[in-house]
């Protein structure tokens, strides 16, 4: 249910990103269908962050470097799994948005 709740919420960030991207910045919105990397992995570094948080602050049955290294191990390959899938949420969602806008344009 979160997951779901991530996927509605990037998408509905990533369009009017993509529009201020390129109506505000550039005024070339063609040129925006890659969206940028670093927007859309945010939350993953966000959630990194906390459970770096997590482990220093609360997680006290913790002992040893290895239990901590193996907990830092596992976290980091989820913030990967959720970066990848904020990445193509973000992409996917300008890539249509833009392909419908450009696709009702006639050029004559």
């Amino acid at each position: 249910m979160t997951f779901l709740v991530l996927i509605l919420l990037w998408f509905g960030i990533s369009v009017p990103l993509t529009l201020f991207n390129g109506f505000v910045a550039t005024k070339a919105l063609y040129l925006k269908i890659l969206p940028n990397f670093s927007r859309d992995s945010s939350i993953a570094l966000y959630i990194f962050l906390y459970s770096i948080n997590y482990l220093v602050f609360d997680l006290k049955s913790l002992s040893g470097a290895v239990s901590a290294m193996l907990y830092l191990g596992y976290s980091l390959f989820m913030v990967i799994v959720i970066m990848l899938a904020t990445v193509v949420i973000g992409f996917l969602t300008s890539f249509f948005f833009i392909h419908r806008l450009f696709s009702s344009v006639k050029i004559d």
